[in-house]
């Protein structure tokens, strides 16, 4: 039998035009949707999940949406109604219409139908049988199962296999000639509406005015899904059985959560749902891994669980209700005893608030180290510079007469005094050029025990009476590779520490052994200690000791930080291990040459 295409004619005031139909024609014809309004209950939606994570998270909420929408009603006529709707303002067309299929009997019949500004009864359109061929457009997507667009309809019709026709409002059919073509098509799109893998009905669109692109056709295809699904709901419920209804409807929900879930997890940003009762209905994996919470966790749960203090956090989120942009602010959450810093965005949806989170934590305490450090470097640089400066004017005054020996002293304060400013100096050019990866290392012989003696020689002339500084070296065995002169900037700087905290005077001894592989060097003290907590922040750029909750001593917390770059760079590894109250080791190791 040949394939029959139905053709609408419709007829308007203006001038007739003429749209092609799918539901009377095992080919397929369809009707593209005239662009009107947008949809009053889910144009916030698209616009608040498109400020809210971008183009994935707004399609997934968009879905979720329509879903919603589609399956609110149980009257089959009302799901193909919301399914227009939807396309209305998603996907241009002048008309659209839905075929069922019946695998049983081979006919294609019509379901709905609105061409140009005008709902149709779907009884004129004749239900006519399959080609199982493929041929025409309508029988080829129900035979391949595999949607269809076509930019070029009046050329697609022309191909043999089918036959085309006029049907006018009252069902009057006219068989167009063959080389005739349908009028006033440009573009048609049809997409299959399936069911278990199985094709169970056709949706045309047809569009006079442009071509369809990729995005209309994977939009619409999303919708086509959905519709599907929740006619199938309808018709179930319609024909009495609920529990095969009850099925559909979950299954329905299943694949739209499904799809969300996957864009949504795919997103940079930490997303969570929250509904009207404050539970938890959706945690994304940037999430779990910002908050060290699986979704099976937190799942139905309060956020309050999550989040301590949530109800004061949740007072400080602004909830965007329309279609602006809505406003992040940046809030302290405890998570498990720990302070993060995150920034939220919310938006309202039809299943409850939807929140955004970024994670700014190491920004922040990145900002608040360097505003720290500028305060640092700038009270450094302020005191040995006053006692610079009134030392100098203590010695060109003419009003006062010194002795040789205080004379000695201020030019020894000076002397000490810009020793101290030239070691701030160098601290920050080189953390900043190991920033920029900008400093050169040699790769040479050095004898770890020679240089511990000669650095250890040379500090003791410059230390309080209180500390006792000694070298304890192997004679042999001690050489290692790397930088002399970088080598031992960290040694001077280990030995610089661990007098700094000893502020009650003791022994600091310096030792050279062989390890697997290398030679290491330790720095030990009987000072303060280091608390196990601090342990893993000391070699971190800007961190300072403390005592009690405050700066042992004045620092630009770079010291450390210079170490653990300078040793990590020649290859080597730096650590420390320290009990509050007694002490503290810190070893570095080295390559053997």
């Amino acid at each position: 039998m040949s394939v029959v295409h139905i053709h609408v004619q419709i007829r308007s005031s203006a001038a007739a035009a003429r749209i092609p139909s799918t539901c009377s024609g095992p080919s397929g014809s369809s009707v593209t949707i005239r662009p009107s309004s947008r949809w009053a209950r889910l144009s916030n939606i698209t616009g608040m999940m498109m400020d809210v994570s971008r183009k994935p998270a707004e399609k997934a909420e968009l879905l979720l949406a329509a879903a919603r929408y589609l399956n609110e009603t149980l009257d089959p006529e009302r799901v193909y109604d919301r399914f227009h709707e939807l396309l209305r303002d998603a996907v241009p067309h002048a008309g659209v219409v839905v075929s069922s299929f019946d695998a049983d009997s081979g006919l294609i019949s019509c379901e709905y139908a609105w061409v140009d500004g005008e709902k149709l009864d779907p009884a004129i359109f004749p239900s006519l049988p399959l080609n199982r061929e493929g041929g025409g457009m309508q029988s080829r997507v129900i035979t391949s199962g595999e949607p269809l667009l076509v930019n070029d309809v009046h050329e697609q019709v022309k191909q043999p296999g089918g036959v085309y026709y006029d049907v006018d409002r009252e069902g009057r059919m006219r068989k167009l000639p063959d080389d005739e073509g349908p009028p006033g098509v440009r573009a048609a799109m049809l997409l299959p509406v399936k069911h278990e893998g199985a094709v169970v009905g056709v949706v045309q669109l047809m569009n006079a005015d442009s071509e369809y692109d990729d995005e209309q056709f994977e939009l619409a295809e999303g919708l086509v899904g959905l519709m599907g699904a929740a006619a199938r709901n309808a018709r179930l419920h319609e024909a009495g059985q609920v529990e095969a209804a009850a099925r559909a409807r979950a299954e329905a929900t299943a694949a739209e959560r499904e799809h969300a879930a996957r864009v949504l997890d795919a997103v940079g940003d930490g997303v969570f749902l929250l509904d009207d009762e404050g539970l938890v209905r959706f945690w994304n994996h940037a999430a779990e891994l910002v908050t060290h919470r699986a979704g099976d966790q937190v799942w139905g749960r309060p956020a309050a669980e999550t989040f301590a203090d949530w109800r004061r956090i949740e007072e400080q989120i602004p909830v965007s209700l329309g279609p602006a942009a809505p406003r992040p602010v940046t809030l302290p959450v405890e998570v498990d005893g720990q302070e993060l810093w995150l920034s939220f965005v919310a938006v309202r949806s039809p299943s409850g608030v939807v929140y955004a989170f970024r994670d700014l934590t190491v920004e922040r305490r990145l900002d608040e180290a360097k505003s720290e450090f500028v305060a640092t470097v700038s009270h450094e640089l302020r005191t040995p510079m006053t006692s610079v400066i009134g030392a100098a004017k203590t010695l060109m005054r003419d009003d006062i007469e010194l002795s040789d020996e205080r004379r000695r002293q201020l030019l020894e304060m000076i002397g000490a005094q810009g020793t101290r400013l030239t070691k701030i100096a160098e601290d920050v050019l080189i953390a900043s050029r190991l920033d920029r990866d900008e400093l050169r290392l040699e790769r040479d012989r050095v004898d770890l025990g020679e240089l511990v003696r000669e650095s250890v020689e040379t500090m003791s002339e410059h230390l309080p009476e209180s500390i006792s500084l000694v070298a304890r070296t192997d004679t042999n065995g001690t050489a290692a590779l790397g930088d002399r002169s970088r080598i031992e900037q960290v040694l001077v700087n280990l030995i610089d520490n661990a007098v700094k905290y000893s502020p009650g005077g003791g022994e600091v001894a310096v030792s050279t052994s062989l390890s697997d592989g290398g030679v290491r060097v330790e720095v030990r003290d009987s000072g303060i200690g280091i608390a196990p907590a601090e342990q893993g922040s000391i070699f971190e750029k800007f961190y300072r000791g403390e005592l009690h909750g405050q700066p042992v001593r004045a620092g630009t917390g770079l010291g450390l930080y210079i170490c653990r770059e300078l040793v990590g760079r020649m290859g080597g590894s730096i650590g420390v291990s320290s009990e509050p109250g007694t002490g503290s080791t810190f070893y570095f190791e080295l390559p053997k040459a």
